[in-house]
């Protein structure tokens, strides 16, 4: 199963890629909604003598290999929009440390507006 923050664009790009060259080559029907469609390519790939289709897996072995991302999920691959909440995020939660680090308490009403945080 591929964790959420392991799929973005890259990854589809490389299991479309890598189902439609297993459908071509080895005549296997896999389908992306399966719960197991990842590992099964990976393991169909791991086994065919298609240089390309190896790659291909290898390629997507590593983009969904577990405990590669070691802070958090990046913003590559992703739109512009998602790619500003990333860094608006990134920026909150190094405030709120800061501040927890000192020993500030936040004064007033905090609330969540658009994924930022709103002091009152």
């Amino acid at each position: 199963m591929i964790a959420e923050a392991q799929f973005n664009r890259a990854t589809l790009d490389c299991m479309t890629a890598l189902r439609r060259q297993i459908k071509r080559t080895l005549g296997v029907t896999i389908r992306l909604g399966d719960p197991d469609a990842v590992e099964s390519m990976i393991g169909l790939s791991r086994d065919c003598t298609s240089a390309e289709i190896r790659e291909l897996g290898s390629r997507l072995a590593d983009m969904v290999k577990p405990g590669t991302e070691d802070h958090g999920p990046s913003p590559l691959a992703q739109g512009a929009i998602a790619s500003r909440q990333f860094q608006h995020r990134e920026e909150n939660i190094a405030r709120l440390e800061a501040e927890a680090e000192r020993g500030e308490a936040p004064s007033g009403s905090v609330r969540i507006y658009r994924g930022q945080v709103i002091r009152g």
